[in-house]
């Protein structure tokens, strides 16, 4: 009786165990019918995705309001539209580069600082027309061997009898086709350019011609005479900036406090010449500048007190200036 009972929970035991196998199974297959069913169902909005994008737009007529007349006016003042592409290649115009970017940093008449900045914008245009020359130049090279290989391919297209292997060889010689014009017009194009550099190169060195000639700028001029006039042109850009301020917030910004006192000149001595001028109703460009060149021979010999501050005897080491003595005690 005993081991009947037995046998009958191991029955049982048995029952449940294949009855919870079976429900994992169906619960299983159910997720499996979920994910058919979801998979179905992405593959369906899927396969509208297409009707969404504008391929099937495109490919049933790829250009929509260009037709042959419009295209033809296009191509009939596209030359005169390219030729006149060639006025706007550079980046600045002559007025641009001579009356902003040479007065940007620093006043006009800091003769020094603006045959620097000339000589900075000629450096840049020298660095980008040589890049320019070499990406023509391997350009160029590059045309030179998809000719070759067209060449190649056109005595293989004589050769072959093969119909399957010959059309093949007219897709290559298509896609070199295709290569060849990119560069070509890449070329073309940087002309262009390579020849707006130039033109500012041109301008740029009139300028230094012009600048060196009305301001008395002997040709041997070197870095020694650079350093020699940079404490006057510190301190009429330093007072430029102090009346900018000034005019914009009423006061000295913390900046020109700074710039001011690097050359030993008192921000608070500087506030009031800058109130005494901008009170004393001189509003024109003249007097501007000349309120700029008396506060550089007021305070010329202030940096002084700097170099005492800081340890220094001079500012400049002539011993590493070129156009310097050798000796700097």
């Amino acid at each position: 009786m005993i081991k009947e009972s037995q046998d009958v929970r191991d029955e049982n035991m048995e029952f449940k165990t294949i009855k919870g196998d079976l429900s994992q199974i169906n619960n299983q297959i159910e997720k499996m019918n979920t994910i058919e069913k979801t998979l179905q169902e992405c593959k369906d909005v899927m396969s509208n995705v297409v009707y969404l994008s504008r391929l099937e737009s495109a490919l049933e007529k790829p250009l929509k309001v260009i037709d042959t007349e419009k295209m033809n006016y296009i191509v009939e003042n596209a030359k005169e539209i390219n030729d006149k592409i060639y006025n706007f290649s550079k980046s600045n115009t002559q007025a641009t580069m001579n009356l902003m970017s040479l007065t940007m940093l620093f006043p006009a008449d800091t003769v020094y600082r603006q045959l620097q900045q000339i000589l900075a914008q000629i450096e840049s245009k020298q660095n980008a027309l040589t890049e320019n020359i070499f990406k023509i130049k391997k350009e160029n090279i590059k045309i030179k061997k998809f000719k070759i290989k067209m060449k190649q391919l056109e005595e293989q297209l004589k050769r072959t009898t093969d119909e399957l292997e010959k059309e093949k060889i007219k897709l290559d010689m298509e896609q070199l086709k295709i290569e060849i014009d990119k560069y070509n017009v890449s070329v073309a194009n940087t002309m262009s350019y390579i020849e707006a550099t130039i033109k500012e190169i041109g301008t740029l060195i009139d300028s230094y011609k012009q600048i060196k000639k009305n301001k008395n700028v002997p040709d041997d001029w070197n870095e020694k005479d650079v350093e020699n006039a940079e404490i006057k042109t510190n301190i009429k850009n330093a007072f430029r900036n102090a009346v900018r301020d000034f005019l914009v917030t009423g006061r000295i910004g913390m900046g020109t406090c700074e710039y001011l006192e690097q050359f030993g000149i008192s921000p608070l001595e500087a506030f009031k010449d800058v109130a005494n001028f901008i009170n004393s109703n001189q509003d024109d460009y003249e007097s501007f500048y000349k309120f700029l060149n008396d506060m550089a021979e007021k305070y010329k010999d202030n940096y002084k007190l700097a170099l005492e501050k800081i340890g220094l005897n001079d500012y400049k080491n002539e011993k590493f200036l070129i156009g310097g003595t050798s000796d700097n005690s």
